[in-house]
């Protein structure tokens, strides 16, 4: 897509053609940005960013991980927390159920160790467990803008014990900046919704961080200790006080 110059309208305004390839269908088209809170026009000619940011296919929330290809990276390994393993194993397995019954499809499942180049570069990758039980998030662990240790989980300025809760996110895989990175989420909506299609949509924004000591039910994995959206550049929105 190219700029043309500024032409005089019939009413003598300015205007600013756009020349755009023609379909059979009269469609076209286009990439914009936000710059100081207005939308301009990309043109292709334009090298592309290096820096993330969000765009078509690449924006959230969690649920659109599934609007294409993905693979299940299950845990190899014990994880640091017994609670954690427990509850990450749980909604693993209902993952993978609840995929076969809503979906009529069964989910594509491996291992770290059997994770290929080409699955990186064609699925987005649903990683489930820690960084001690998931060698694949053990990779990426220190790129997420959210830190999952030991002893606690770092988001921004707010922390969360790690024995006692789980972060679930989205994000541009940094193996495959091209495809997302989930951790231990399936879609957002759960049984309370299967009763109402209008009901089944993302009930989660980019990421949350879940108490466990509140078990999951037909509508929650468990307590929504903290939840957001991720700025335009995949960063940690301030907390709101």
């Amino acid at each position: 897509m190219m700029m043309q110059k500024n032409q005089e309208d019939i009413q003598g305004r300015k205007s600013i053609g756009i020349r755009v390839p023609r379909r059979s269908d009269r469609s076209w088209s286009g990439r914009f940005r936000l710059v100081n809170d207005k939308w301009e026009l990309v043109s292709p000619i334009e090298p592309p960013s290096k820096d993330l940011r969000k765009q078509h296919g690449l924006q959230g929330p969690i649920d659109d991980a599934f609007m294409g290809p993905f693979l299940f990276v299950k845990p190899s390994a014990a994880g640091r927390h017994p609670d954690v393993d427990k509850w990450v194993e749980a909604e693993f397995n209902r993952a993978v159920r609840e995929w076969h019954r809503q979906m009529r499809g069964d989910a594509r499942v491996k291992t770290s160790q059997e994770l290929t180049p080409e699955d990186i570069e064609n699925y987005h990758l649903i990683l489930w467990g820690d960084s001690q039980s998931n060698p694949t998030l053990a990779k990426i662990a220190d790129k997420l803008p959210i830190q999952w240790g030991a002893e606690q989980i770092t988001v921004g300025e707010q922390t969360f014990d790690a024995k006692s809760h789980a972060p679930i996110l989205i994000y541009p895989n940094p193996l495959n900046p091209e495809k997302y990175v989930v951790l231990n989420s399936s879609f957002t909506y759960r049984e309370y919704d299967y009763l109402n299609n209008a009901r089944q949509v993302p009930k989660l924004p980019d990421w949350a961080i879940i108490d466990l000591t509140t078990p999951p039910d037909a509508r929650w994995p468990g307590k929504i200790a903290a939840a957001d959206f991720f700025g335009e550049k995949w960063e940690l929105k301030p907390v709101q006080k």
